[in-house]
Protein backbone atom coordinates (compact mmCIF):
# COMPACT_ATOMS: atom_id res chain seq x y z
CA UNK A 1 0.00 0.00 0.00
CA UNK A 2 1.57 3.34 -1.05
CA UNK A 3 1.59 5.49 2.03
CA UNK A 4 1.75 9.68 1.69
CA UNK A 5 4.58 11.02 2.93
CA UNK A 6 4.94 14.76 1.54
CA UNK A 7 2.53 16.83 -0.55
CA UNK A 8 4.59 19.36 -2.74
CA UNK A 9 2.38 22.33 -4.34
CA UNK A 10 3.44 25.02 -6.38
CA UNK A 11 1.79 28.46 -8.42
CA UNK A 12 1.82 31.71 -8.18
CA UNK A 13 1.09 34.25 -5.47
CA UNK A 14 -2.14 36.15 -6.34
CA UNK A 15 -1.99 39.91 -7.38
CA UNK A 16 -4.07 40.90 -4.88
CA UNK A 17 -4.36 39.24 -1.24
CA UNK A 18 -1.97 36.37 0.44
CA UNK A 19 -2.37 32.46 -1.05
CA UNK A 20 -1.39 30.47 -4.10
CA UNK A 21 -3.04 30.18 -6.99
CA UNK A 22 -1.54 26.45 -7.69
CA UNK A 23 -0.45 25.17 -10.73
CA UNK A 24 0.86 21.62 -9.82
CA UNK A 25 0.54 19.65 -7.04
CA UNK A 26 2.85 16.66 -6.52
CA UNK A 27 2.26 13.83 -4.04
CA UNK A 28 5.45 12.00 -2.84
CA UNK A 29 4.73 8.49 -1.47
CA UNK A 30 6.90 6.25 0.71
CA UNK A 31 6.15 2.58 0.36
CA UNK A 32 10.28 1.30 -0.12
CA UNK A 33 11.16 3.27 -3.23
CA UNK A 34 9.94 7.78 -3.12
CA UNK A 35 8.12 8.16 -6.13
CA UNK A 36 6.69 11.58 -7.25
CA UNK A 37 3.14 11.41 -8.91
CA UNK A 38 2.02 15.22 -10.43
CA UNK A 39 -0.92 16.25 -11.24
CA UNK A 40 -2.06 19.86 -13.14
CA UNK A 41 -4.04 22.02 -11.02
CA UNK A 42 -6.98 23.58 -13.67
CA UNK A 43 -9.20 26.64 -13.30
CA UNK A 44 -12.44 24.84 -11.40
CA UNK A 45 -10.24 23.83 -9.32
CA UNK A 46 -9.73 20.45 -11.32
CA UNK A 47 -6.52 17.96 -10.67
CA UNK A 48 -5.05 16.39 -13.98
CA UNK A 49 -3.06 13.33 -13.60
CA UNK A 50 0.61 13.98 -15.46
CA UNK A 51 1.32 10.65 -17.19
CA UNK A 52 4.38 8.91 -15.03
CA UNK A 53 5.88 8.75 -11.97
CA UNK A 54 9.51 10.15 -10.70
CA UNK A 55 11.52 8.06 -8.49
CA UNK A 56 13.78 11.03 -7.68
CA UNK A 57 17.58 9.75 -5.98
CA UNK A 58 16.80 11.34 -2.45
CA UNK A 59 20.38 10.08 -1.63
CA UNK A 60 21.35 12.29 -4.21
CA UNK A 61 24.16 14.95 -2.61
CA UNK A 62 22.30 17.47 -3.72
CA UNK A 63 18.99 16.10 -4.33
CA UNK A 64 16.75 18.05 -6.86
CA UNK A 65 13.18 16.23 -6.31
CA UNK A 66 11.19 20.06 -6.53
CA UNK A 67 14.31 21.60 -9.31
CA UNK A 68 12.90 18.43 -11.58
CA UNK A 69 9.05 18.94 -10.75
CA UNK A 70 9.65 22.56 -11.33
CA UNK A 71 11.56 22.07 -15.16
CA UNK A 72 9.05 19.24 -15.66
CA UNK A 73 5.89 21.31 -15.83
CA UNK A 74 6.23 23.72 -18.26
CA UNK A 75 3.46 26.13 -16.53
CA UNK A 76 5.96 26.13 -13.58
CA UNK A 77 9.22 26.59 -15.68
CA UNK A 78 7.33 29.76 -16.91
CA UNK A 79 7.51 31.07 -12.92
CA UNK A 80 11.39 31.12 -13.18
CA UNK A 81 12.57 34.58 -14.52
CA UNK A 82 14.80 32.49 -17.11
CA UNK A 83 11.46 30.40 -18.06
CA UNK A 84 12.43 31.16 -21.69
CA UNK A 85 15.60 29.68 -21.38
CA UNK A 86 14.44 26.28 -19.49
CA UNK A 87 11.99 26.05 -22.36
CA UNK A 88 14.93 26.21 -25.04
CA UNK A 89 16.78 23.81 -22.54
CA UNK A 90 14.04 21.49 -22.62
CA UNK A 91 13.40 21.89 -26.52
CA UNK A 92 16.85 21.48 -27.43
CA UNK A 93 17.37 18.02 -25.38
CA UNK A 94 13.69 16.92 -26.95
CA UNK A 95 15.40 17.85 -30.70
CA UNK A 96 18.42 16.01 -30.16
CA UNK A 97 17.47 12.94 -27.72
CA UNK A 98 13.81 12.53 -28.49
CA UNK A 99 12.68 13.46 -24.87
CA UNK A 100 11.94 16.79 -23.40
CA UNK A 101 12.01 17.94 -19.15
CA UNK A 102 8.63 16.25 -19.17
CA UNK A 103 9.58 12.83 -20.94
CA UNK A 104 12.97 12.96 -19.17
CA UNK A 105 11.60 13.05 -15.51
CA UNK A 106 8.43 11.34 -15.47
CA UNK A 107 9.87 8.38 -17.24
CA UNK A 108 12.69 8.64 -14.54
CA UNK A 109 15.77 8.81 -17.09
CA UNK A 110 17.56 11.88 -15.33
CA UNK A 111 20.83 9.90 -14.29
CA UNK A 112 24.23 10.62 -15.30
CA UNK A 113 25.17 9.61 -18.25
CA UNK A 114 21.53 9.53 -19.69
CA UNK A 115 20.86 10.75 -23.24
CA UNK A 116 19.86 14.57 -22.36
CA UNK A 117 20.99 14.67 -18.76
CA UNK A 118 23.47 17.45 -19.51
CA UNK A 119 20.68 19.61 -21.00
CA UNK A 120 18.68 18.79 -17.49
CA UNK A 121 22.00 19.29 -15.55
CA UNK A 122 22.61 22.93 -17.05
CA UNK A 123 18.67 23.93 -16.43
CA UNK A 124 19.01 22.87 -13.06
CA UNK A 125 21.97 24.93 -12.33
CA UNK A 126 20.10 28.17 -14.36
CA UNK A 127 16.37 27.30 -12.13
CA UNK A 128 18.78 27.31 -8.84
CA UNK A 129 20.58 30.63 -9.42
CA UNK A 130 17.85 32.76 -10.70
CA UNK A 131 14.80 34.08 -9.07
CA UNK A 132 11.80 32.03 -9.05
CA UNK A 133 8.95 34.38 -8.86
CA UNK A 134 6.36 31.72 -7.92
CA UNK A 135 5.71 30.05 -4.65
CA UNK A 136 6.37 26.52 -3.45
CA UNK A 137 5.00 24.31 -0.21
CA UNK A 138 5.79 21.49 1.38
CA UNK A 139 3.87 19.57 3.96
CA UNK A 140 5.63 16.46 5.05
CA UNK A 141 3.37 14.20 7.13
CA UNK A 142 3.98 11.98 9.80
CA UNK A 143 5.25 9.19 7.42
CA UNK A 144 8.01 11.11 5.77
CA UNK A 145 11.57 9.48 6.35
CA UNK A 146 14.32 11.81 7.51
CA UNK A 147 15.65 11.19 4.19
CA UNK A 148 12.73 12.37 2.37
CA UNK A 149 12.56 15.60 4.59
CA UNK A 150 16.66 16.22 4.86
CA UNK A 151 16.62 16.06 0.62
CA UNK A 152 13.18 18.27 0.08
CA UNK A 153 14.29 21.29 2.57
CA UNK A 154 17.78 20.86 0.86
CA UNK A 155 16.40 21.46 -2.08
CA UNK A 156 14.06 24.17 -1.23
CA UNK A 157 16.68 26.27 0.19
CA UNK A 158 18.62 26.31 -3.06
CA UNK A 159 15.55 27.77 -4.87
CA UNK A 160 15.69 31.60 -5.00
CA UNK A 161 12.16 32.03 -3.94
CA UNK A 162 9.20 32.48 -1.93
CA UNK A 163 9.23 28.68 -0.09
CA UNK A 164 7.28 27.09 2.98
CA UNK A 165 7.81 23.78 4.65
CA UNK A 166 4.85 22.71 7.13
CA UNK A 167 5.84 19.21 9.00
CA UNK A 168 3.65 18.04 11.89
CA UNK A 169 5.42 17.99 15.23
CA UNK A 170 4.65 18.26 18.58
CA UNK A 171 4.50 21.88 18.38
CA UNK A 172 2.80 22.19 15.28
CA UNK A 173 5.49 24.98 14.21
CA UNK A 174 6.25 25.91 10.20
CA UNK A 175 8.94 26.73 8.91
CA UNK A 176 9.12 29.78 6.48
CA UNK A 177 11.63 31.61 4.56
Amino acid sequence: MSVLAAVIRAGETPPIGAGMVPRTEAHLYADGLSRLVAFRVTDGPAFERIDGAYAPDLGDRPAYPVTDLLLAVPALRSLSSVGQRLDALSTKAEANYGRDFAAMVFTTAVEWGSDGYGRLFEARSQLEAHPFDGEITVTLTPAATDEQARALRSNLERIDGPTRVYAQSDEAADEQR
